[in-house]
C-alpha cells in the first residue's frame, strides 16, 4: 500500500488534502494462476475533530473503521488522479544519442574485456594503484587516464545549473563518475530532460551557485586539467617521440581493455561535455556573436582542457 499526499488550496478559507492510495494485490499459490489486481481511490479526508472544508463538486461517503470514530472519504475525479500517480520509472523521457552512446560504450568495454589476454587490464591497473603519475606505461594512455578522475568536475558544472527539476538528482551519478566515467553517468544523460530556462544564482542549490558557479574555482579546475597533461608525461612524449608515443598507444589500444574502454569513455564524455554547452549558454541568456555550436566544437579541440576553459570563461549567472 502506498499513499502519496498532495496539499491543494481550495480558496482563502478552505483547504483540502488529498490522497492518493495505491493498492497491489497479488494472489499466487501451487496451482493457480497469478492475478493482479489494481485499485486506485483518489480522495480527501475528514478525520474526527479536526474539520477540514472541502470542495463542493465531491460525493462523499461513510466508512466506519471503529467504534470511536468515523471517517468521512471523499470521492474525486480521474483527473486528479492522474496528476497525483508516479513511480520511479514514471514520466522518464530517453535521449537516444546518450542512451546509444552508453549501450555502444558497455559493449566495447564488454568486447574487449572477454578478448584481451588474461589479466592485461589487471597488470596495468596495479602499476596505477603503485605510482598514479607514473605507471611505467605508455605515457599518452597515462594522461588519458588521470584527465577521467577530474572530468566530472567540469560536467557538473554543465549539468548542475539545470538539475534542480529532474527526475534523478544528478550528484550520486556525478560523483560516481570521477570512478566509472560515463559508466555511471550515462543513465542520468540519457534519461534527464534539457533545461534551458534563464537561470540565476538565486534558482541554485549552495555548492552550485557559490562553487561550482565561482570563476576562482573554475580556473583552478582548468590549470588542474592543463597541468595534468604535463605532469601525465603526455606532452613531453609527445614532443620527444610522437611517432614512437602514438603506435606504444595504438599497441595498448588493442591488446587491453582498460586503455580502449578508457580512450572510448574520454571520447564520449569529452563530446557530451561539449553538447551540453549550448544549453548553458541558453541558461545564461548568451547573446553573443559567436555561435553555440562553435563553442562547443572548439571545446573538443583540447580534450577536458577545453570544457574547463569554457566553465571559466563562460558569461556569470546574475545573481537574482
Amino acid at each position: 500500500v502506498a499513499a502519496s499526499f498532495k496539499f491543494r488550496r481550495e480558496d482563502d478559507d478552505e483547504t483540502s488534502i488529498e490522497i492518493v492510495i495505491s493498492i497491489a494485490l497479488v494472489t499466487s499459490c501451487a496451482g493457480f494462476s497469478t492475478a493482479p489486481v489494481s485499485t486506485r481511490l483518489t480522495h480527501s479526508m475528514n478525520i474526527a475533530a479536526e474539520k477540514i472544508p472541502l470542495a463542493t463538486s465531491k460525493t462523499s461517503f461513510s466508512t466506519p473503521t471503529n467504534r470511536a470514530s468515523t471517517t468521512t472519504v471523499y470521492a474525486s475525479n480521474l483527473d486528479t488522479e492522474e496528476e497525483t500517480e508516479g513511480g520511479f520509472l514514471s514520466g522518464v523521457s530517453i535521449n537516444p544519442p546518450y542512451l546509444a552512446a552508453y549501450v555502444i560504450f558497455l559493449g566495447f568495454a564488454f568486447f574487449k574485456s572477454m578478448t584481451e589476454e588474461a589479466g592485461a587490464s589487471n597488470d596495468i591497473l596495479q602499476q596505477f594503484l603503485a605510482d598514479p603519475l607514473n605507471p611505467g606505461c605508455n605515457e599518452l594512455f597515462v594522461t588519458i587516464f588521470n584527465l577521467l578522475g577530474l572530468y566530472f568536475i567540469p560536467i557538473a558544472c554543465l549539468l548542475m545549473p539545470g538539475a534542480k527539476n529532474q527526475k534523478y538528482p544528478a550528484t550520486p551519478f556525478l560523483l560516481g563518475s570521477m570512478f566509472g566515467g560515463y559508466g555511471l553517468i550515462g543513465p542520468y544523460a540519457f534519461t534527464r530532460t534539457p533545461d534551458a530556462a534563464v537561470k540565476t544564482k538565486a534558482d541554485l542549490g549552495w555548492v552550485t551557485a557559490n562553487i561550482l558557479e565561482n570563476k576562482i574555482f573554475n580556473w583552478f579546475i582548468a590549470v588542474a586539467f592543463t597541468s595534468a597533461y604535463i605532469t601525465s608525461g603526455g606532452v613531453n612524449a609527445l614532443i620527444s617521440d610522437a611517432s614512437g608515443t602514438i603506435d606504444g598507444y595504438g599497441q595498448l589500444f588493442s591488446d587491453t581493455a582498460i586503455a580502449s574502454a578508457s580512450s572510448v569513455d574520454f571520447l564520449i564524455l569529452t563530446l557530451s561535455a561539449a553538447s551540453w554547452i549550448p544549453e548553458d549558454l541558453a541558461r545564461r541568456n548568451y547573446k553573443g556573436d559567436v555561435a553555440p555550436a562553435l563553442i562547443a566544437a572548439s571545446t573538443a579541440l583540447l580534450p577536458g582542457v577545453g570544457v574547463a576553459l569554457y566553465c571559466a570563461l563562460r558569461p556569470s549567472l546574475d545573481e537574482e
